[in-house]
């Protein structure tokens, strides 16, 4: 009868933890012609992850990785992919700002230090977003 209870108590605590997760994750998409980007974004208050998909027409898809921290209405962090048809992994820099609902991609110059890509500080801008990502 204790196992029961204790097995019970168990999946009762791992789906609560499971709808958590649930209520920070959020699904965005920015569509350009006949290319489409999702992203599929968890937020805490300090920290952020998921995963960005790009698809282009001719079977390309290109699937990795995003994380970083949240400063303010900013995610900053990188994205860690497999370019296509490529064998090893690529990491560029990755930041968006909050806008209303929507998440925009900025751009910067960008440098490498132990090979950790990153923005040059000043440098990141978001006045005309590489893409603007709007709820799905």
């Amino acid at each position: 009868m204790r196992i029961i209870l204790v097995l019970f108590i168990a999946i009762l605590l791992g789906c609560s933890h499971k709808n958590k997760v649930n209520e920070n994750e959020k699904y965005y998409v920015h569509i350009d012609g006949r290319d489409t980007t999702r992203i599929r974004l968890i937020r805490f208050p300090d920290r952020f992850y998921g995963e960005m998909v790009n698809t282009k027409p001719g079977g390309y898809r290109v699937t990795g990785e995003i994380s970083g921290n949240v400063k303010g209405d900013t995610l900053i962090g990188d994205y860690h992919y497999t370019p296509y048809k490529w064998k090893e992994k690529k990491r560029v820099p990755f930041a968006v700002l909050a806008d209303g609902n929507n998440y925009l991609e900025g751009k910067g110059k960008v440098l490498i230090y132990m090979g950790i890509p990153y923005y040059v500080e000043n440098t990141l801008s978001f006045q005309n977003p590489k893409r603007i990502f709007i709820p799905e």
